[in-house]
């Protein structure tokens, strides 16, 4: 059996959770195992076709794919949430479908379910039978009664794959239709009292319903609103999961881009804070999620 393997990790081969699906390789050996680090390669991934190109050959040709992730902010890093986006976005959905999948978690195991039934949901979006998930404590893999655990799961997943098991979807497809909406212009007559407002967004594109909406919310207002679009501040890169920022405060990015400014000069002197944004592939953007995952510096 071919088995591809996504990692979601920003840490490449040095990340946890990927070492729950190498130690599968070494437990089941007779099965052929190709390893992708999604997360940690996504910008030449977005950046050369031929990269794309390259995972998706694998997975076309792979008889199970596993998503393999830590978590990160209650759901999946922001990288891997960026190679979704991209699937859908080149329209490469065909290369998942029929294929049998399943995930791999580790984490403090708090929310572990909540990104894991994501990566069920997006895995039916993409045509794929989800044959189950393992959410592991980021340690388990040290302990023999865990990695029987762990082989027990490894041995169901591949029984169904081998089977061609009829595993019924769980989750309702989504609706590709979105209804235009049609902004009225506001008579700016609320009064704020004096507090700053900031509008934050993460892509503010002319014509779209966001952009209406925004627009709408802030012509209420007798004053001037601050509006923050996350598309045109300088953001190099999302969490390393470096836990730099454990000692004082203080992130890896510090200094090398623009996030920290952002965050701490407009957001934390703000009174009222209006997040607005689309949902891509069931979530907000990636670029949401770079921002929550940027923003875990502030919270030791």
């Amino acid at each position: 059996m071919r088995i591809t393997v996504l990692n979601g990790s920003p840490k490449g081969d040095m990340g946890v959770t990927v070492q729950y699906a190498r130690y599968l390789e070494k437990a089941y050996p007779d099965h052929g195992y190709e390893f992708f680090h999604v997360a940690r390669t996504i910008g030449a991934i977005e950046k050369d076709t031929e990269e794309f190109d390259r995972v998706i050959g694998a997975v076309r040709a792979s008889d199970l794919v596993i998503w393999a992730f830590p978590l990160y902010i209650l759901h999946v890093h922001a990288n891997l949430k960026r190679f979704i986006e991209l699937v859908f976005e080149r329209g490469a959905e065909g290369a998942f479908a029929g294929k049998y999948a399943a995930s791999i978690s580790t984490s403090i195991k708090f929310f572990d379910n909540l990104a894991n039934d994501y990566m069920h949901a997006i895995s039916e979006d993409l045509g794929m039978r989800f044959a189950g998930f393992y959410a592991a404590e980021m340690e388990d893999l040290k302990k023999p009664d865990k990695r029987r655990t762990l082989e027990a799961f490894a041995e169901r997943v591949f029984r169904a794959c081998e089977n061609r098991e009829a595993l019924p979807r769980r989750y309702e497809p989504l609706s590709r239709e979105t209804a235009p909406y049609k902004p009225t212009p506001g008579n700016r007559s609320i009064e704020a009292g004096g507090k700053r407002i900031v509008v934050v967004a993460d892509e503010i594109r002319p014509g779209t319903n966001l952009a209406g909406m925004i627009e709408s919310f802030a012509s209420r207002f007798a004053q001037d609103i601050e509006i923050v679009d996350l598309s045109k501040v300088d953001i190099r890169g999302g969490c390393l999961g470096c836990l730099r920022c454990g000692y004082d405060n203080t992130c890896f990015w510090e200094g090398k881009d623009g996030f920290n400014e952002m965050y701490n000069g407009t957001l934390k002197r703000a009174d009222i804070i209006v997040f607005a944004g689309e949902t891509r592939a069931r979530y907000l953007s990636s670029r949401w999620k770079k921002f929550f995952e940027r923003a875990f510096f502030n919270t030791h």
